[in-house]
């Protein structure tokens, strides 16, 4: 008797064969546990692909992640908008590196249909912060084109993402649930918390608790500021129901972060005072930013553009590798970087017309505070200023972050 298919080859055949099908958990209003909308969750066939960890997981190892996303969003959204759930909002998760590759406009399409029928949350999960930064970037843009709301996931699993959500400027935050549960220590919950209310009181983000099982967890979801909340309580996945009573509740939509063309220099010199300054005293300014990368127990990511790698020296490439192993994500920009500079640090070469290359700087962002020097090369030294507004020092890392793609 032969053997019969691979787990491979199952997979494969469940691609050909579209054989996903989706399954529905509520979202709920917490003040009255009204239906605001459903989150769509992928299932395979009954056996060992029956669960979305084991889909996804062969996806990834197999490079068919896109297709597995486009094939799990256009099964959701063919159910969805065969229901009688107009008035709800469907949340749809995606794999922001998807919009990377070939099947970007296949995917695109399918959620510009969703959104024109029905209001549509796409979920970005905070991996996504620190993996792939412009595909993130770029995947909330479109979202927003299309009049889609954005949501990020799992907060609280990556600490380093914290400093990263006014980068995504999300519309909801869905608090992961150890944070709910209290499965992480407590100091790493309140950590949680303080970012994730400052942030949602620093743009009108709703915050959403996720892996409410009981009566004990919707109090802490209440007390976290929570005005959404998803778990066992209120249902657990399955088709969509007939009849629900629908929220009054409105979805908040937060005002989207145009990404700016020009450098820090050009943005932050508008607005912070610019000095003459010699080569000495600029390293003693950017080490001061730097030294808050090395002592701060805060989620932060630090940016530094050193405009040409020959400006980077060895001690420079040991001090950014320790503060990666302190847990801080660093990006290192500059004319000839390699990808690589030291230990965890990620290196983005830049063009040699790039007009960064005339320019330093160091931008800190952490969940509560930035900092940040910008310099531009003159004749005699370099004009530089420093700004300690986090509003400004956020907008302008932006430009930074999109070059991320290109290391």
């Amino acid at each position: 008797m032969g053997a019969g298919p691979s787990l491979d080859d199952q997979f494969e055949a469940i691609l050909r064969d579209r054989a996903v099908y989706p399954v529905f958990q509520p979202v709920v209003s917490v003040a009255d546990r009204s239906v605001v909308g459903f989150e769509a969750l992928a299932r395979g066939p009954r056996g060992p692909y029956e669960s979305a960890a084991a889909l996804f997981h062969t996806a990834a190892r197999l490079g068919r992640q896109a297709d597995l996303d486009w094939l799990c969003a256009d099964v959701a959204g063919e159910r969805f908008m065969a229901s009688a759930s107009a008035d709800l909002a469907l949340f749809v998760n995606l794999d922001p590196y998807t919009l990377r590759g070939p099947f970007r406009q296949r995917l695109l399409d399918v959620f510009e249909d969703l959104m024109r029928e029905r209001q549509v949350v796409i979920e970005i999960t905070e991996r996504a912060v620190t993996q792939d930064p412009p595909a993130l970037m770029d995947a909330v843009m479109h979202a927003r084109r299309l009049r889609g709301r954005v949501a990020l996931d799992d907060v609280g699993v990556e600490p380093s993402s914290l400093a990263a959500m006014p980068l995504v400027n999300p519309d909801i935050i869905k608090i992961d649930r150890s944070v709910v549960q209290a499965h992480s220590p407590a100091w790493a919950v309140s950590h949680v918390i303080n970012a994730v209310l400052h942030e949602a009181a620093r743009s009108g983000a709703q915050i959403l608790a996720e892996g409410i099982e009981d009566e004990e967890h919707l109090e802490v979801a209440r007390s976290l500021g929570a005005t959404l909340a998803q778990g066992y309580l209120f249902g657990r996945p399955g088709e969509l129901p007939a009849r629900v009573r629908v929220s009054t509740l409105e979805l908040a939509r937060v005002t989207p972060r145009e990404v700016p063309v020009k450098t820090p220099f050009e943005m932050l010199s508008r607005t912070d005072p610019v000095n003459p300054t010699t080569e000495p005293l600029l390293a003693a300014m950017t080490g001061h930013i730097e030294n808050q990368a090395l002592h701060t127990d805060d989620s932060a990511i630090l940016v530094v553009n050193v405009g040409h790698a020959g400006n980077l020296d060895d001690e420079a490439r040991l001090r950014y590798g320790y503060i990666t192993a302190r847990g801080i994500e660093v990006y290192l920009l500059g004319h000839g970087v390699p990808r690589v500079p030291s230990g965890r640090v990620r290196g983005v070469p830049l063009d040699a017309g790039d007009p960064l290359v005339n320019e330093r700087a160091a931008l800190f962002i952490g969940s509560h505070y930035a900092s940040g020097v910008f310099a531009r090369e003159t004749a005699t030294g370099f004009d530089a200023g420093i700004c300690y507004d986090r509003e400004r020092v956020v907008e302008a890392t932006l430009p930074l972050i999109r070059r991320l793609g290109r290391g």
